[in-house]
């Protein structure tokens, strides 16, 4: 039997903008994931990745595409294939205070949880909503306070709590360290390691910290303008990334090296819109290696190792041949 918990294919997200205009916020994603393993989702702001984590939960809209968990079809499944789907998965919000109800206090917010999906008989919930809290390091005695008596990093324990409760196989976690001080975010990080390891829990972490990404998850897939353009083992893609936008944003990551200066720019400009993305690879007009080819032909996923990429300097020599004799002959 197949240990792959997730699996996604050819997963489309489009928007209805104004004057008849579509923004193709997610363009053609694939990838799986296994039961235990973490994944980093990452990339600039905008480039699909909230829209991307929402979509995989049906918190969002599907365009097309294929999305299964645990041998569910998601994308096409019953409304008791998507309540068997809420007990199984839970997402981590990226603002720990509106995350949380705030006429609720916390220790509601997660028995609101247990009651819907009838996790534990009624008389069981009060204690099982202090053992949560005592999970991720609240104690049970702040139960009876609302988020805005709490710290972000207390309410974004809370939220942790609160998905726990479904004792899900799989969480997204959206940024959920963004919005946190770096002190209370390495707590956070830390909590996630440990009840990953606990839970067997499957974690699909979006973020654009990728100091954070390298600490926490096993794979990383990167993202430009709603496509993935390399994915693989975290340590082989940090290593030695292939795709030339990989490149920039490791060359974007701060040191602490006094010699070294602050990192520059390397991509020259902000992304294009997803309104009017570039024909052929969408990164070309802000890559340094751009290829003739890059600006006609979408790159196809080509296997380096372990690791996936899509990009035109990978391809075979008789691709570029092919062409340079179309144009000879335009």
């Amino acid at each position: 039997m197949s240990d792959t918990l997730l699996n996604i294919e050819d997963v489309e997200v489009h928007f209805h903008a104004p004057k008849g205009k579509l923004v193709r916020a997610v363009n053609g994603v694939t990838f799986a994931l296994k039961a235990g393993e973490t994944l980093g989702l990452v990339g600039e702001s905008g480039c699909g990745k909230s829209t991307l984590g929402r979509a995989i939960l049906k918190l969002g809209p599907l365009t097309a595409g294929h999305v299964t968990i645990d041998g569910r079809d998601i994308a096409s499944g019953s409304a008791a294939d998507i309540m068997a789907m809420r007990r199984e998965t839970a997402m981590i919000f990226q603002d720990p205070y509106n995350a949380l109800n705030p006429r609720l206090s916390i220790g509601g917010a997660i028995a609101e949880v247990l009651k819907v999906h009838k996790k534990v008989p009624p008389d069981q919930i009060e204690a099982r909503v202090a053992e949560l809290m005592q999970l991720v390091g609240l104690s049970p005695q702040l139960a009876n306070r609302r988020p805005s008596a709490l710290s972000g990093g207390q309410c974004q324990r809370a939220g942790i709590a609160r998905a726990l409760a479904v004792e899900p196989k799989l969480i997204i976690a959206d940024e959920c360290v963004a919005a946190l001080d770096v002190s209370i975010q390495a707590q956070i990080i830390n909590l996630l390691i440990e009840l990953k390891a606990r839970m067997n829990l499957a974690l699909i972490f979006i973020a654009h910290d990728l100091g954070v990404v390298r600490r926490l998850c096993d794979r990383v897939a990167v993202m430009y303008l709603g496509r993935i353009v390399e994915e693989g083992p975290t340590e082989d893609v940090f290593g030695a990334p292939k795709h030339p936008y990989t490149q920039a944003l490791m060359r974007a990551i701060p040191e602490i090296d006094p010699d070294r200066g602050l990192p520059t720019d390397p991509l020259g400009g902000e992304p294009p819109s997803p309104l009017d993305i570039p024909p052929g690879c969408a990164f070309h007009p802000r890559c340094p290696q751009a290829l003739p080819i890059c600006r006609e032909r979408l790159p196809i996923e080509r296997r380096i190792g372990t690791v996936k990429v899509n990009c035109h300097l990978y391809d075979e020599p008789s691709i570029h041949r092919e062409q340079e004799r179309e144009t000879i002959h335009a």
